[in-house]
């Protein structure tokens, strides 16, 4: 099949098949969000790293290349 000739017939065979999924699961139950306590979902062993350094002068960049 020359999919150049045919792309057009290709292009609305898939999105009719798209609206046709689309409606054959609209009717589908919906997702049910559970909610939860915010003091769950905070984890207290998450590790932070912070550094701390002073910042180089531009003779100091200079003398890095």
């Amino acid at each position: 099949m020359n999919i150049r000739k045919n792309f057009e017939a290709v292009f609305l065979t898939a999105a009719a098949l798209g609206l046709v999924a689309s409606y054959a699961t609209a009717a589908s139950r919906p997702v049910e969000i559970v909610q939860q306590d915010a003091a769950v979902l905070i984890d207290s062993t998450v590790h932070v790293v912070v550094v701390k350094a002073p910042r180089l002068s531009v003779a100091e960049k200079a003398g890095l290349n």
